[in-house]
Protein backbone atom coordinates (compact mmCIF):
# COMPACT_ATOMS: atom_id res chain seq x y z
CA UNK A 1 0.00 0.00 0.00
CA UNK A 2 3.04 2.70 0.41
CA UNK A 3 4.00 2.04 -3.35
CA UNK A 4 0.22 3.45 -4.18
CA UNK A 5 0.06 6.94 -4.91
CA UNK A 6 -2.53 8.59 -2.91
CA UNK A 7 -5.14 8.84 -5.06
CA UNK A 8 -5.03 5.07 -5.96
CA UNK A 9 -5.60 4.28 -1.86
CA UNK A 10 -8.23 7.07 -1.69
CA UNK A 11 -9.95 5.05 -4.10
CA UNK A 12 -9.42 1.54 -2.60
CA UNK A 13 -10.74 3.01 0.91
CA UNK A 14 -13.97 4.48 -0.43
CA UNK A 15 -14.45 1.18 -2.37
CA UNK A 16 -13.69 -0.93 0.51
CA UNK A 17 -16.36 1.82 2.45
CA UNK A 18 -19.01 1.23 -0.26
CA UNK A 19 -18.95 -2.39 -0.77
CA UNK A 20 -18.29 -3.43 2.39
CA UNK A 21 -21.62 -3.29 4.58
CA UNK A 22 -23.20 -5.49 0.87
CA UNK A 23 -20.58 -8.31 1.63
CA UNK A 24 -21.49 -8.26 5.61
CA UNK A 25 -25.38 -8.04 4.36
CA UNK A 26 -24.46 -11.28 2.31
CA UNK A 27 -21.99 -12.93 4.94
CA UNK A 28 -25.39 -12.72 7.82
CA UNK A 29 -27.88 -13.96 5.16
CA UNK A 30 -25.85 -16.83 4.66
CA UNK A 31 -25.21 -17.35 8.12
CA UNK A 32 -28.95 -17.42 9.20
CA UNK A 33 -29.34 -20.08 6.42
CA UNK A 34 -26.85 -22.20 7.90
CA UNK A 35 -28.17 -21.51 11.15
CA UNK A 36 -31.51 -22.28 10.91
CA UNK A 37 -30.45 -25.75 8.91
CA UNK A 38 -31.75 -24.19 5.87
CA UNK A 39 -30.50 -26.13 2.29
CA UNK A 40 -29.53 -22.70 1.00
CA UNK A 41 -30.80 -19.56 -0.34
CA UNK A 42 -33.30 -19.07 -2.49
CA UNK A 43 -31.71 -19.07 -6.28
CA UNK A 44 -33.09 -15.99 -7.26
CA UNK A 45 -32.44 -14.26 -4.03
CA UNK A 46 -29.05 -15.49 -4.58
CA UNK A 47 -29.08 -13.85 -8.01
CA UNK A 48 -30.75 -10.47 -6.61
CA UNK A 49 -27.86 -10.58 -4.41
CA UNK A 50 -24.72 -11.37 -6.58
CA UNK A 51 -26.25 -8.53 -8.76
CA UNK A 52 -26.61 -6.00 -6.11
CA UNK A 53 -23.05 -6.83 -4.65
CA UNK A 54 -21.96 -6.19 -8.22
CA UNK A 55 -24.05 -2.84 -8.76
CA UNK A 56 -22.49 -1.98 -5.32
CA UNK A 57 -18.91 -2.36 -6.24
CA UNK A 58 -19.28 -0.44 -9.75
CA UNK A 59 -20.87 2.35 -8.48
CA UNK A 60 -19.04 2.23 -5.61
CA UNK A 61 -15.52 2.56 -7.98
CA UNK A 62 -16.83 5.37 -9.71
CA UNK A 63 -18.03 7.52 -6.71
CA UNK A 64 -14.60 6.94 -5.36
CA UNK A 65 -12.94 8.16 -8.95
CA UNK A 66 -14.92 11.03 -8.49
CA UNK A 67 -14.11 11.76 -4.95
CA UNK A 68 -10.55 11.08 -5.10
CA UNK A 69 -10.49 13.23 -7.80
CA UNK A 70 -12.46 16.39 -6.21
CA UNK A 71 -9.97 15.60 -3.46
CA UNK A 72 -7.10 15.02 -4.89
CA UNK A 73 -7.23 17.92 -7.64
CA UNK A 74 -7.17 20.90 -5.40
CA UNK A 75 -3.47 19.15 -3.75
CA UNK A 76 -2.31 18.93 -7.16
CA UNK A 77 -2.63 22.20 -7.67
CA UNK A 78 -1.14 22.84 -4.28
CA UNK A 79 1.92 20.91 -5.18
CA UNK A 80 2.13 22.49 -8.60
CA UNK A 81 1.73 26.35 -6.95
CA UNK A 82 4.27 25.43 -4.21
CA UNK A 83 6.72 24.20 -7.48
CA UNK A 84 6.40 27.50 -8.95
CA UNK A 85 7.54 28.96 -6.02
CA UNK A 86 9.84 27.50 -4.90
CA UNK A 87 11.54 28.04 -9.03
CA UNK A 88 10.69 32.04 -8.32
CA UNK A 89 7.40 32.30 -9.76
CA UNK A 90 4.83 33.81 -7.92
CA UNK A 91 2.36 35.07 -10.40
CA UNK A 92 -0.36 32.06 -10.41
CA UNK A 93 -2.46 32.41 -6.98
CA UNK A 94 -4.03 28.89 -6.34
CA UNK A 95 -7.76 28.86 -7.13
CA UNK A 96 -9.48 26.49 -4.64
CA UNK A 97 -12.98 27.75 -3.36
CA UNK A 98 -14.72 26.74 -0.42
CA UNK A 99 -14.38 26.86 3.16
CA UNK A 100 -12.96 23.59 3.83
CA UNK A 101 -9.21 23.04 4.70
CA UNK A 102 -8.00 22.53 1.47
CA UNK A 103 -9.26 25.97 0.59
CA UNK A 104 -7.88 27.32 3.94
CA UNK A 105 -4.34 26.03 2.78
CA UNK A 106 -4.70 27.20 -0.50
CA UNK A 107 -5.24 30.88 1.02
CA UNK A 108 -2.88 30.89 3.15
CA UNK A 109 -0.70 29.66 0.36
CA UNK A 110 -1.39 32.81 -1.62
CA UNK A 111 -0.90 35.31 1.50
CA UNK A 112 2.44 33.73 1.80
CA UNK A 113 3.37 34.21 -1.97
CA UNK A 114 1.79 37.66 -2.58
CA UNK A 115 4.22 38.36 0.89
CA UNK A 116 7.00 37.06 -0.67
CA UNK A 117 6.69 38.67 -3.66
CA UNK A 118 6.24 42.13 -2.22
CA UNK A 119 9.32 41.38 -0.15
CA UNK A 120 10.67 40.31 -3.23
CA UNK A 121 10.14 43.78 -5.11
CA UNK A 122 11.16 45.54 -2.23
CA UNK A 123 14.38 44.09 -1.84
CA UNK A 124 15.10 44.49 -6.00
CA UNK A 125 14.08 47.88 -4.96
CA UNK A 126 16.43 48.65 -2.49
CA UNK A 127 19.33 46.86 -4.49
CA UNK A 128 18.61 48.89 -7.41
CA UNK A 129 19.23 51.97 -5.12
CA UNK A 130 22.05 50.79 -3.56
CA UNK A 131 23.64 50.34 -6.58
CA UNK A 132 22.80 53.45 -7.86
CA UNK A 133 23.50 55.51 -5.18
CA UNK A 134 26.19 57.98 -6.10
CA UNK A 135 30.16 57.69 -4.86
CA UNK A 136 30.22 60.99 -3.52
CA UNK A 137 28.10 64.11 -2.53
CA UNK A 138 26.42 65.75 0.17
CA UNK A 139 25.70 63.66 3.25
CA UNK A 140 22.29 65.48 3.22
CA UNK A 141 21.84 65.03 -0.13
CA UNK A 142 22.30 61.30 -0.14
CA UNK A 143 20.15 60.74 2.88
CA UNK A 144 16.88 62.58 0.94
CA UNK A 145 17.76 60.29 -1.84
CA UNK A 146 17.70 57.17 0.37
CA UNK A 147 14.63 58.09 2.04
CA UNK A 148 12.74 58.34 -1.34
CA UNK A 149 14.06 55.38 -2.44
CA UNK A 150 12.77 53.43 0.81
CA UNK A 151 9.42 55.37 0.38
CA UNK A 152 8.64 53.86 -2.84
CA UNK A 153 10.25 50.08 -2.14
CA UNK A 154 8.46 49.73 1.14
CA UNK A 155 5.29 51.63 -0.12
CA UNK A 156 5.29 54.33 2.61
CA UNK A 157 3.07 57.24 3.35
CA UNK A 158 6.49 59.40 3.76
CA UNK A 159 10.08 59.09 4.70
CA UNK A 160 12.82 61.05 6.53
CA UNK A 161 16.19 60.56 7.10
CA UNK A 162 17.27 62.24 10.52
CA UNK A 163 21.43 62.60 10.46
CA UNK A 164 20.86 63.41 14.24
CA UNK A 165 21.55 60.94 17.10
CA UNK A 166 18.50 58.05 17.46
CA UNK A 167 18.19 59.09 21.26
CA UNK A 168 16.86 62.41 20.14
CA UNK A 169 13.56 60.79 17.79
CA UNK A 170 10.92 59.21 20.40
CA UNK A 171 9.85 55.81 19.55
CA UNK A 172 6.10 56.45 18.51
CA UNK A 173 3.21 53.72 19.95
CA UNK A 174 1.00 51.37 16.76
CA UNK A 175 -2.78 52.61 16.73
CA UNK A 176 -4.44 50.62 15.39
CA UNK A 177 -6.16 52.64 12.34
CA UNK A 178 -3.66 54.97 11.98
CA UNK A 179 -0.59 55.24 9.77
CA UNK A 180 2.06 52.63 11.30
CA UNK A 181 5.24 54.40 12.66
CA UNK A 182 8.84 52.65 11.57
CA UNK A 183 12.13 53.38 12.20
CA UNK A 184 15.35 51.97 12.07
CA UNK A 185 18.95 53.27 13.52
CA UNK A 186 21.37 54.13 10.72
CA UNK A 187 24.77 52.10 12.20
CA UNK A 188 28.29 52.05 10.22
CA UNK A 189 30.21 49.84 12.32
CA UNK A 190 30.18 50.87 15.54
CA UNK A 191 29.01 54.27 15.13
CA UNK A 192 25.56 55.45 14.73
CA UNK A 193 25.04 58.37 11.95
CA UNK A 194 21.19 58.83 12.16
CA UNK A 195 18.12 57.34 12.18
CA UNK A 196 15.28 56.64 9.35
CA UNK A 197 11.46 57.10 10.27
CA UNK A 198 8.47 56.86 7.96
CA UNK A 199 4.52 55.91 8.39
CA UNK A 200 2.53 53.04 6.30
CA UNK A 201 -0.72 52.49 5.72
CA UNK A 202 -2.74 51.45 8.33
CA UNK A 203 -3.86 48.50 6.06
CA UNK A 204 -0.22 47.60 5.75
CA UNK A 205 1.31 44.78 7.27
CA UNK A 206 4.68 44.57 8.89
CA UNK A 207 6.26 42.06 9.95
CA UNK A 208 10.02 41.02 11.91
CA UNK A 209 11.55 40.05 7.86
CA UNK A 210 10.45 43.77 6.76
CA UNK A 211 12.07 45.25 9.86
CA UNK A 212 15.26 42.98 9.31
CA UNK A 213 15.48 44.29 5.55
CA UNK A 214 14.54 47.91 6.94
CA UNK A 215 17.88 47.74 8.70
CA UNK A 216 19.88 46.38 6.38
CA UNK A 217 18.99 48.78 3.89
CA UNK A 218 19.56 51.45 6.96
CA UNK A 219 23.18 49.92 7.29
CA UNK A 220 23.88 50.11 3.45
CA UNK A 221 22.79 53.97 4.02
CA UNK A 222 24.85 54.63 6.81
CA UNK A 223 27.99 53.32 5.27
CA UNK A 224 27.44 55.12 2.05
CA UNK A 225 26.91 58.70 4.39
CA UNK A 226 29.92 57.50 5.98
CA UNK A 227 32.13 57.22 2.61
CA UNK A 228 30.75 60.35 1.31
CA UNK A 229 31.86 61.98 4.31
CA UNK A 230 35.12 60.79 4.54
CA UNK A 231 35.50 61.24 0.77
CA UNK A 232 34.70 65.25 1.23
CA UNK A 233 37.58 65.19 3.87
CA UNK A 234 40.07 63.82 1.53
CA UNK A 235 38.70 66.02 -1.03
CA UNK A 236 38.87 69.04 1.61
CA UNK A 237 42.63 68.12 2.40
CA UNK A 238 43.89 67.70 -1.49
CA UNK A 239 42.55 71.02 -1.94
CA UNK A 240 44.34 72.13 0.73
CA UNK A 241 46.89 70.15 -0.65
CA UNK A 242 46.91 71.56 -3.84
CA UNK A 243 46.76 75.12 -2.43
CA UNK A 244 49.93 74.27 -0.43
CA UNK A 245 51.67 73.31 -3.47
CA UNK A 246 51.20 76.20 -5.48
CA UNK A 247 52.25 78.21 -2.86
CA UNK A 248 55.65 76.51 -2.57
CA UNK A 249 55.85 76.57 -6.35
CA UNK A 250 55.20 80.58 -6.43
CA UNK A 251 57.48 80.97 -3.14
CA UNK A 252 60.32 78.67 -5.04
CA UNK A 253 59.56 80.20 -8.41
CA UNK A 254 60.03 84.13 -6.27
CA UNK A 255 62.69 82.77 -4.67
CA UNK A 256 65.04 81.90 -7.95
CA UNK A 257 64.47 84.97 -9.85
CA UNK A 258 65.13 86.96 -7.05
CA UNK A 259 67.93 85.21 -6.33
CA UNK A 260 69.38 85.55 -10.23
CA UNK A 261 70.07 89.04 -10.31
CA UNK A 262 72.16 89.67 -6.78
CA UNK A 263 74.06 86.16 -7.73
CA UNK A 264 74.62 87.94 -11.41
CA UNK A 265 76.55 90.86 -10.02
CA UNK A 266 78.40 89.44 -6.72
CA UNK A 267 80.13 87.12 -10.10
CA UNK A 268 80.68 89.75 -12.03
CA UNK A 269 81.49 92.41 -9.20
CA UNK A 270 83.91 89.15 -8.11
CA UNK A 271 85.38 88.83 -11.38
CA UNK A 272 86.56 92.47 -11.29
CA UNK A 273 88.77 92.06 -8.08
CA UNK A 274 89.72 88.66 -9.54
CA UNK A 275 90.80 90.64 -12.62
CA UNK A 276 92.26 93.72 -10.48
CA UNK A 277 93.86 91.96 -7.75
CA UNK A 278 94.32 88.29 -8.41
CA UNK A 279 92.92 87.68 -4.96
CA UNK A 280 92.16 83.64 -4.33
CA UNK A 281 89.42 84.91 -2.10
CA UNK A 282 87.22 86.86 -5.57
CA UNK A 283 88.01 83.59 -7.23
CA UNK A 284 86.28 81.62 -4.75
CA UNK A 285 83.18 83.93 -4.42
CA UNK A 286 82.87 83.69 -8.18
CA UNK A 287 82.74 79.76 -7.96
CA UNK A 288 80.80 79.46 -4.76
CA UNK A 289 78.54 81.61 -6.73
CA UNK A 290 78.26 79.74 -9.97
CA UNK A 291 77.36 76.78 -7.41
CA UNK A 292 74.79 79.01 -5.99
CA UNK A 293 73.37 79.79 -9.84
CA UNK A 294 73.29 75.99 -10.60
CA UNK A 295 71.19 75.35 -7.42
CA UNK A 296 68.76 78.17 -8.19
CA UNK A 297 68.64 76.58 -11.81
CA UNK A 298 67.52 73.32 -10.07
CA UNK A 299 65.43 74.82 -7.86
CA UNK A 300 63.38 76.91 -11.22
CA UNK A 301 63.72 73.26 -13.16
CA UNK A 302 61.97 71.95 -10.40
CA UNK A 303 59.03 73.99 -10.07
CA UNK A 304 58.88 73.57 -14.67
CA UNK A 305 58.63 70.26 -14.24
CA UNK A 306 56.13 69.72 -11.45
CA UNK A 307 53.82 72.96 -13.34
CA UNK A 308 54.26 70.77 -16.62
CA UNK A 309 55.71 73.78 -18.20
CA UNK A 310 59.25 72.39 -19.39
CA UNK A 311 59.44 71.99 -23.19
CA UNK A 312 63.28 70.75 -24.22
CA UNK A 313 64.00 71.98 -27.41
CA UNK A 314 65.12 69.16 -30.29
CA UNK A 315 68.87 70.59 -31.06
CA UNK A 316 71.25 68.70 -33.00
CA UNK A 317 74.77 68.71 -30.98
CA UNK A 318 77.68 67.28 -29.82
CA UNK A 319 77.80 65.45 -26.66
CA UNK A 320 81.55 64.93 -26.83
CA UNK A 321 81.92 69.14 -26.85
CA UNK A 322 79.00 70.02 -24.35
CA UNK A 323 80.84 67.40 -22.06
CA UNK A 324 84.29 69.55 -22.57
CA UNK A 325 82.85 72.74 -21.71
CA UNK A 326 81.01 71.97 -18.60
CA UNK A 327 84.20 70.12 -16.99
CA UNK A 328 85.76 73.13 -18.08
CA UNK A 329 82.94 75.66 -16.77
CA UNK A 330 83.17 74.40 -13.62
CA UNK A 331 87.33 75.39 -13.31
CA UNK A 332 88.65 72.39 -11.19
CA UNK A 333 92.09 71.63 -11.86
CA UNK A 334 92.76 68.99 -9.18
CA UNK A 335 90.93 66.63 -9.96
CA UNK A 336 91.66 63.97 -13.48
CA UNK A 337 89.50 64.23 -16.13
CA UNK A 338 89.56 62.31 -19.17
CA UNK A 339 86.80 62.33 -22.25
CA UNK A 340 86.84 59.41 -24.32
CA UNK A 341 85.26 59.86 -27.95
CA UNK A 342 83.85 56.89 -29.34
CA UNK A 343 80.52 57.88 -30.88
CA UNK A 344 82.12 58.45 -34.65
CA UNK A 345 80.86 61.70 -35.34
CA UNK A 346 76.71 61.07 -34.00
CA UNK A 347 75.47 63.60 -32.48
CA UNK A 348 73.27 64.06 -29.72
CA UNK A 349 69.42 65.34 -29.78
CA UNK A 350 68.67 67.29 -27.35
CA UNK A 351 68.34 70.55 -25.73
CA UNK A 352 71.72 72.72 -24.90
CA UNK A 353 70.63 74.54 -21.47
CA UNK A 354 69.10 70.97 -20.28
CA UNK A 355 72.10 69.01 -21.13
CA UNK A 356 74.48 71.19 -19.19
CA UNK A 357 72.66 70.99 -16.25
CA UNK A 358 72.53 67.51 -16.23
CA UNK A 359 76.31 67.49 -17.02
CA UNK A 360 77.00 69.96 -14.44
CA UNK A 361 75.05 68.06 -11.89
CA UNK A 362 77.04 64.48 -13.05
CA UNK A 363 80.38 66.09 -12.92
CA UNK A 364 79.90 67.94 -9.69
CA UNK A 365 78.69 65.09 -7.92
CA UNK A 366 81.92 63.13 -9.21
CA UNK A 367 83.95 65.42 -8.06
CA UNK A 368 81.83 65.65 -4.56
CA UNK A 369 81.71 61.82 -4.05
CA UNK A 370 85.02 60.88 -5.86
CA UNK A 371 86.91 62.42 -3.14
CA UNK A 372 89.47 63.37 -5.36
CA UNK A 373 89.65 60.93 -7.91
CA UNK A 374 89.96 60.58 -11.61
CA UNK A 375 87.13 60.72 -13.20
CA UNK A 376 85.99 59.72 -16.50
CA UNK A 377 83.76 60.18 -19.63
CA UNK A 378 82.69 58.10 -22.36
CA UNK A 379 80.98 59.19 -25.45
CA UNK A 380 79.46 55.81 -27.78
CA UNK A 381 76.81 54.91 -29.56
CA UNK A 382 74.57 52.10 -28.28
CA UNK A 383 70.73 50.66 -29.20
CA UNK A 384 68.11 50.38 -26.91
CA UNK A 385 64.78 48.00 -27.01
CA UNK A 386 63.17 49.43 -29.80
CA UNK A 387 65.76 49.58 -32.05
CA UNK A 388 66.65 53.49 -31.94
CA UNK A 389 70.02 54.45 -31.99
CA UNK A 390 71.01 56.58 -28.93
CA UNK A 391 73.63 58.79 -27.90
CA UNK A 392 75.53 56.45 -24.58
CA UNK A 393 77.45 59.42 -22.25
CA UNK A 394 79.13 57.82 -19.36
CA UNK A 395 80.62 59.22 -16.45
CA UNK A 396 82.60 57.70 -13.73
CA UNK A 397 84.72 57.94 -10.74
CA UNK A 398 87.15 55.79 -8.73
CA UNK A 399 85.64 57.01 -4.93
CA UNK A 400 83.78 54.63 -2.62
CA UNK A 401 81.10 54.18 -4.71
CA UNK A 402 77.21 54.48 -4.05
CA UNK A 403 76.11 52.63 -1.15
CA UNK A 404 73.50 49.40 -1.30
CA UNK A 405 71.34 51.37 0.49
CA UNK A 406 71.09 54.22 -1.23
CA UNK A 407 70.52 52.86 -4.95
CA UNK A 408 67.11 52.84 -4.60
CA UNK A 409 66.15 56.00 -3.19
CA UNK A 410 69.18 57.81 -5.12
CA UNK A 411 67.13 59.74 -7.90
CA UNK A 412 64.32 60.73 -5.05
CA UNK A 413 63.88 64.69 -4.74
CA UNK A 414 66.28 65.68 -1.73
CA UNK A 415 68.04 62.36 -1.45
CA UNK A 416 71.50 62.74 -0.57
CA UNK A 417 74.04 60.05 -1.26
CA UNK A 418 76.45 58.56 1.97
CA UNK A 419 76.25 61.35 4.73
CA UNK A 420 76.71 64.36 3.49
CA UNK A 421 75.69 67.32 4.29
CA UNK A 422 75.74 69.82 1.42
CA UNK A 423 74.04 70.14 -1.82
CA UNK A 424 69.87 70.27 -2.06
CA UNK A 425 69.52 66.79 -2.97
CA UNK A 426 68.02 67.57 -6.31
CA UNK A 427 70.45 67.36 -8.86
CA UNK A 428 69.86 63.62 -9.56
CA UNK A 429 66.66 63.80 -9.86
CA UNK A 430 66.30 66.86 -12.04
CA UNK A 431 68.80 65.23 -14.52
CA UNK A 432 66.69 62.16 -14.92
CA UNK A 433 63.74 63.82 -15.44
CA UNK A 434 65.13 66.62 -17.70
CA UNK A 435 66.66 63.44 -19.84
CA UNK A 436 63.71 61.25 -19.81
CA UNK A 437 61.87 65.34 -20.96
CA UNK A 438 64.66 64.83 -23.81
CA UNK A 439 63.17 61.37 -24.98
CA UNK A 440 66.06 59.58 -23.47
CA UNK A 441 67.26 58.78 -19.68
CA UNK A 442 69.82 58.77 -16.69
CA UNK A 443 70.77 55.37 -14.79
CA UNK A 444 72.84 54.27 -12.08
CA UNK A 445 75.13 51.72 -14.22
CA UNK A 446 75.99 48.22 -11.71
CA UNK A 447 79.45 48.57 -10.19
CA UNK A 448 81.54 46.58 -8.26
CA UNK A 449 81.52 47.63 -4.63
CA UNK A 450 84.29 49.96 -3.64
CA UNK A 451 84.52 50.58 -7.67
CA UNK A 452 83.26 53.93 -7.87
CA UNK A 453 79.96 55.67 -8.81
CA UNK A 454 78.88 55.48 -12.97
CA UNK A 455 75.86 57.23 -14.33
CA UNK A 456 74.59 56.35 -18.05
CA UNK A 457 73.41 59.32 -20.04
CA UNK A 458 70.88 57.97 -23.16
CA UNK A 459 69.82 60.27 -25.61
CA UNK A 460 68.71 60.14 -29.07
CA UNK A 461 71.27 59.87 -31.66
CA UNK A 462 71.74 61.72 -35.32
CA UNK A 463 73.81 59.69 -37.61
CA UNK A 464 76.65 61.73 -38.86
CA UNK A 465 76.64 63.85 -42.33
CA UNK A 466 78.46 62.38 -45.06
Amino acid sequence: MTGLSLRARLTLALVAAAILPIVVFAAMLFASSVIVGSPGLDDNLSRLLILAVAAGILIAVFIALALSAAVTGPLRRIAAAVDRTSAGDLSVPIDVTGDDELARVAESHNRLAAILDRRTRELGSIRVAVENAPPGGAADALAARAADEARTAFGMNDAVILLVSHVEIPTEEVVPGVARPIRAVLRAGDETLGVFVGRLPPTRSWEKADQDLLELYSSEVAVAIRNAELLARVESQNEELRELGEQKDDFFRGVSHNLQTPLARIRATAEGLLGESGDRRAGMIVEQSDRLSRMVRQLMTVTRLESGTLRPRADVLSATVRTRRAWEALAITQVPFTLDDRAAGWLAVADVDALDQVLWALLDNAVKYGGGSPIDATVSVDTDDTGRSMIHLRIADHGPGVATDDRERLFERFARGGDEGEGSGLGLYVSRELCRAMDGDLVLDATEPGGGASFSVFLPAEPPTD
